[in-house]
């Protein structure tokens, strides 16, 4: 990605050195996650997959073994080194090969410097609304002209805050920025996604591995992308994101019942996902697959993070299994989630659901869903009663489990 690199004194880095250094880091980092929940920093394996298979095979390996010893992280799995993924979600193409930082400020400097969010589950429900109330269909000509009429009107609330941004840092207001740690023509204006699966459904479409959903997620990703590329300028560049929402999930879904939208009676929010979190006739794979090449692939420039609920970990040939599947349908960018408990008495870890501390033999635990980002304490055994936490994404639903 980075060249003919050189260490100012004229040495070239060393893959073997490299490579140790960043298995070390992690295997001590998954150690450290036994002494405290830590959800920061958000670490990311990058694997290239190609022809058929892992470009480095002991990489891909370590990355299993690593899911079956209980560490939270992200994959990115590519077909070259010309792209990275930082964060939660953020897909990024890079086009010139420059040093980057390990804090991922310097270099390649990558970024959302402002996220406007759209709920796609009001959108298509107003548009249906100026037909027929009583039908759900959307003419698709139609509907791209309605929604790019909206993403106009959102293209100019950014173009309005980027260049406050930029008044900003010509009066020496944005140190971080004005010392070079990062820079605000690299950083994205962000166009968000709330609502993909309710505005489906309100379509009468499954939201599983089927043509028409198919259909649908590259239809709205598409227009959103080539809009993007439109209002592209040389201090302007825009991607999208199916982002978590955090509480704007919530917050829509009641904004939208108050209104008298429709909206779902097995959920009490928006989902991040391409799938639905609670639908417990997807399986493992199916997930994979709609977070895969053919419903979001370049469809949705800025990528979405798959997060796949597991109730126990597997092994590490199991996580193998996995990996090679998620890179042979264009699953780029996922994590596997496991709850982990811990004692409120003594404040004993453990990487798997308990119920009592084996340490204390208090019944007091607290189980913890989604380890990486902020998160979701989903029960505490010892008052029976299920809690929510801030979280940046409700990997499960509350009331469902």
């Amino acid at each position: 990605m980075f060249g003919d690199f050189c260490f100012p004194d004229g040495t070239k880095p060393e893959w073997s050195s490299l490579s140790w250094l960043q298995q070390e880091f992690m295997t001590w980092f998954n150690a450290e996650r036994l002494k405290t929940i830590i959800t920061f920093p958000v670490e990311s394996f990058a694997l290239v997959y190609k022809d058929g298979k892992f470009i480095d095979p002991e990489s891909a390996k370590f990355v299993a073994e690593e899911y079956a010893r209980g560490h939270s992280f992200f994959t990115y799995i590519s077909d070259s080194v010309d792209s990275l993924s930082s964060c939660c979600r953020l897909k990024n193409m890079v086009q010139t090969k420059e040093f980057n930082f390990t804090n991922g400020n310097m270099g390649v400097q990558t970024g959302s410097k402002s996220v406007i969010t759209l709920n796609l589950n009001r959108i298509v429900q107003d548009k249906c609304k100026e037909h027929n109330p009583s039908e759900r269909t959307v003419w698709k000509e139609e509907m791209k002209e309605y929604l790019i009429n909206i993403l106009s009107r959102v293209y100019k609330y950014h173009t309005a805050y980027n260049a406050l941004l930029h008044d900003m840092f010509d009066a020496n207001l944005l140190p971080v920025y004005k010392a070079g740690f990062i820079n605000l023509d690299k950083q994205y204006l962000t166009i968000g996604i709330n609502g993909l699966n309710q505005a489906a459904e309100f379509l009468g479409i499954s939201c599983n591995d089927n043509l028409d959903y198919k259909e649908f997620c590259q239809f709205i990703f598409s227009i959103i992308k080539e809009q993007n590329i439109l209002h592209k300028t040389k201090t302007e560049t825009y991607n999208t994101e199916c982002v978590p929402a955090e509480s704007l999930a919530i917050k829509n879904y009641n904004w939208d019942k108050e209104d008298g939208y429709w909206v779902p009676t097995d959920t009490n929010l928006y989902a991040s996902y391409i799938f639905k979190p609670n639908d417990k006739k997807l399986s493992v794979l199916g997930r994979i697959k709609l977070h895969g090449a053919e419903y979001i692939g370049e469809y949705l420039d800025g990528g979405s993070a798959a997060h796949i609920n597991l109730e126990e970990h597997l092994s590490a040939k199991q996580y193998e299994k996995l990996l090679k599947y998620a890179a042979e349908v264009g699953c780029q960018y996922f994590t596997f989630n496991i709850p982990n408990s811990e004692c409120e008495k003594c404040g004993f870890i453990s990487r798997i659901a308990i119920t009592k501390c084996p340490k204390c033999g208090s019944t007091n635990i607290s189980l913890w869903d989604r380890i990486i980002g902020y998160l979701t304490k989903i029960k505490n055994w010892s008052s029976g009663r299920q809690i929510e936490q801030k979280t940046r994404v409700y990997s499960k639903n509350i009331e469902n489990g």
